[in-house]
């Protein structure tokens, strides 16, 4: 029922996207040293605040409505993108900030930030990427054999869906995860030269603008004011690359070591 070549797709998509975070997880431990406890809280801390304390307030806040639709997006789009991208800037942000706190003591390594991005920004590629990649695997898979129960009981909708994707649409997910990554880790670099030299924290505020001016174009997306794929994956990376640029340049300037504990 579904096209051998979008399974194909969605199975290598897959392994794509895990194997990059399984290789990333790689080279930091071996050029920094990251250790788990910091990349756990990372992991732990973004399902806490992104995917139940932001979500909750989303309940609250967009109250769908009976066939599914955002009354926030359709009668005031401009609202609804400024409410999404300040809404995940400062729950992330804020997490990363409590995650730091606490791991001063103990963790007060500069790899710490490494870690604790890693674990972030891994479990949001999983969770977000992987996720939606693996549960339309398996439904593919099941819907092979038209008289499957599922076959039966799935809304046609999300059969049409899965029918009419183009193969490459799956590939789009790792193209967006892979600077995604990179964001994560360099917003918790900030963050944690912010909670570790009191004269920076003004970075901690920093991370909130620069995170919700990266999800801006995905907002507007949303809504309908950007509608070339394209735009929307070029502006994320070019933001992306401008993030790494700017991180490192305050690394230098900090002269920061990663296995070096702060005093």
């Amino acid at each position: 029922m579904i096209a051998n070549s979008t399974i194909i797709a969605m199975a290598a998509s897959s392994i794509i996207l895990i194997g990059f975070l399984i290789g990333i997880f790689w080279i930091l431990r071996k050029k920094v040293g990251i250790k788990f406890v910091p990349l756990a809280i990372g992991a732990v801390f973004f399902v806490i605040f992104a995917l139940v304390l932001e979500q909750n307030l989303h309940g609250v806040i967009l109250q769908p409505n009976a066939q599914g639709q955002i009354p926030l997006m359709i009668n005031h789009p401009f609202v609804y993108i400024i409410y999404g991208i300040f809404a995940a800037g400062i729950f992330e942000e804020t997490a990363r900030l409590v995650a730091f706190i606490l791991l001063k003591k103990s963790y007060s390594n500069f790899s710490s930030g490494f870690a604790y991005g890693l674990g972030h920004g891994g479990m949001e590629a999983l969770v977000i990427g992987g996720g939606s990649l693996l549960s339309n695997l398996v439904i593919s898979l099941l819907l092979s054999d038209p008289n499957t129960e599922l076959a039966q009981e799935l809304p046609q909708s999300v059969i049409q869906t899965l029918q009419n994707a183009p193969s490459s649409d799956f590939f789009l997910v790792v193209v967006e995860r892979i600077p995604a990554l990179f964001v994560q880790i360099c917003l918790s670099l900030l963050v944690w030269i912010a909670v570790n030299n009191s004269q920076k924290f003004w970075l901690f505020p920093l991370s909130i603008l620069l995170h919700a001016l990266i999800d801006l174009p995905s907002a507007m997306a949303q809504v309908g004011f950007l509608t070339n794929v394209a735009v929307v994956y070029s502006l994320l990376y070019v933001m992306a690359i401008a993030l790494i640029l700017f991180t490192v340049q305050v690394v230098k300037r900090n002269k920061l070591d990663p296995l070096k504990k702060v005093t």
